[in-house]
């Protein structure tokens, strides 16, 4: 077993049921960066940005697990941030990435990125895979990862962007996309898939959002066109909430809230920008929106605080139910 928990029953449930309302967890030195709901197990995997580990939390218990990893966890020179679940194979896959491409902002991308897969049941690592032997050192700041059905594990990096594509249940790693700007300049940050869609968020080029054909052996990026026409730069994680079949794309701008973007016929071709949800609320206390999530069938902003001195003692996060304030965007 390659890692240590604090355990917990997680019993699975048939549906999952709603979470309401603005909730907060108490855990020190938290401070997530990315979240994933696994509705297979109805519980919330929270990347832990500073220590390195993922915290598993159960909504309806209101306890956590804390998942630490050998060599990784507590360990300065990673962060960790995107996690998500699986919904093909209900495993967890998880981003550690060398934490000097965001200190320095992309200035250095010296070190080790991982990209780990994590099985929720034996409570054990798959794999750990070493993205920079694939890059060569060349580009880095992996921070989110997505999948196909095909079986594709996509890793996004953002100095600058690039997109990893794990085949082959991780014996092959294909340099998907890469683009030629030097790795100081802020690209990628996410990433969001409907069918055989893949979105990311460029915070370059006008910071716009672009689709990949998920089946091609190689991506290229096509601008969406979004009316009326909106800069998303400053953008963080991307999120389609599965409540809305992959119709509306969640876009964390980190100083300011949620951009709030519909495709209705969910092709994602072009969009509309309905407007944007605050972060400026006191239920946010003061934090910074980097994701968002849908727990249950209620969808909530992911707060951290950069503004901490690392590795931080904070030991209350806020996420901050936005459900009604989306719905108002998608309904009007």
């Amino acid at each position: 077993m390659l890692a240590n928990a604090v355990p917990f029953s997680s019993n699975h449930r048939a549906s999952c049921t709603d979470v309401k309302g603005t909730f907060t967890i108490n855990q020190q030195a938290l401070y997530p960066e990315n979240a994933d709901f696994d509705f297979n197990a109805c519980l919330l995997y929270i990347g832990v940005l500073w220590n390195s580990s993922v915290g598993v939390y159960d909504p309806y218990k209101k306890s956590i697990e804390i998942l630490e990893f050998p060599q990784i966890t507590h360990n300065p020179e990673y962060h960790l941030g995107g996690v998500a679940a699986n919904p093909h194979d209900n495993l967890i896959s998880i981003v550690v990435d060398a934490g000097a491409a965001f200190n320095t902002n992309g200035r250095d991308i010296s070190g080790t990125n991982l990209l780990l897969k994590w099985d929720p049941i034996a409570k054990k690592e798959l794999y750990r895979l070493n993205l920079t032997e694939t890059t060569k050192g060349t580009y880095g700041g992996f921070q989110d990862v997505e999948f196909d059905s095909r079986g594709n594990v996509y890793v996004v990096g953002t100095f600058p962007a690039s997109i990893l594509r794990v085949e082959s249940n991780g014996t092959v790693i294909n340099e998907w996309y890469k683009a030629s700007s030097t790795a100081s300049v802020t690209r990628f940050s996410g990433l969001a898939v409907k069918d055989d869609v893949l979105l990311s968020n460029d915070n370059a080029n006008g910071g716009r959002l672009v689709r990949f054909d998920m089946t091609q052996a190689k991506g290229t990026p096509v601008a969406v066109h979004l009316t009326p026409a909106k800069s998303i730069s400053g953008s963080d994680a991307i999120y389609l909430p599965p409540k809305y079949n992959g119709t509306v794309l969640l876009v964390a701008i980190n100083g300011a809230g949620v951009e709030v973007l519909r495709s209705k016929d969910g092709k994602w071709t072009e969009a509309e920008d309905l407007g944007q949800v605050s972060n400026i609320v006191a239920a946010a206390n003061g934090g910074i929106v980097t994701a968002t999530v849908q727990v249950g069938q209620s969808l909530f902003m992911v707060e951290e605080f950069f503004g901490d001195t690392q590795p931080g003692t904070r030991k209350e996060f806020p996420f901050v139910d936005i459900t009604e304030e989306v719905e108002k965007l998608v309904s009007k």
